[in-house]
């Protein structure tokens, strides 16, 4: 169970790689039909905005189990050993809850989007499966920051690598 657990963020990021993949595709026939054909991509916005909306939240659990986000070092590092984990602890408790918030919040507006029925203006998606993605990458977020968690209260050096 451990391991599929562990293995959510690590699924994501390759979802996030397509989407990133696609987003490129999708860039280049509509930037080739719009300057060779003068005909541009119906939509291409609208997809744009999915995919990125994908991409990040694809990403977000997988880098912090490579913790490879954005840190601030200069004080932590001169910090005592004792003061940096238990800054780091409250970091990642506040952390857990907030995003923990955005996945409810999230999940309370897709189910809004699903009920209402709101579509994209010009290909006609509906909203709510990527507002659920959001949901879902949030989730991936909380659970590599339980894993965070657990590992600064269990007294495991938390390693980069």
């Amino acid at each position: 169970m451990v391991s599929r657990v562990a293995n959510v963020s690590a699924w994501l990021s390759k979802l996030g790689a397509v989407a990133l993949f696609a987003m490129m595709a999708l860039t280049v026939v509509d930037v080739a039909g719009r300057y060779l054909f003068n005909a541009p991509l119906l939509g291409a916005y609208e997809l744009t905005e999915f995919l990125v909306l994908i991409l990040i939240y694809a990403f977000l659990g997988y880098t912090q189990s490579k913790k490879r986000h954005v840190c601030v070092e200069i004080v932590m590092d001169s910090a005592p050993r004792r003061i940096s984990r238990i800054v780091a602890l409250v970091n990642h408790l506040l952390c857990f809850g907030l995003f923990m918030l955005m996945a409810y919040m999230g999940l309370k507006k897709a189910l809004d989007l699903f009920q209402v029925g709101e579509v994209s203006p010009n290909l006609v998606i509906p909203n709510y499966p990527f507002v659920l993605f959001l949901v879902l990458g949030s989730l991936a977020m909380c659970i590599e920051y339980v894993r965070d968690i657990v590992g600064l209260l269990s007294g495991r050096k938390e390693d980069p690598t």
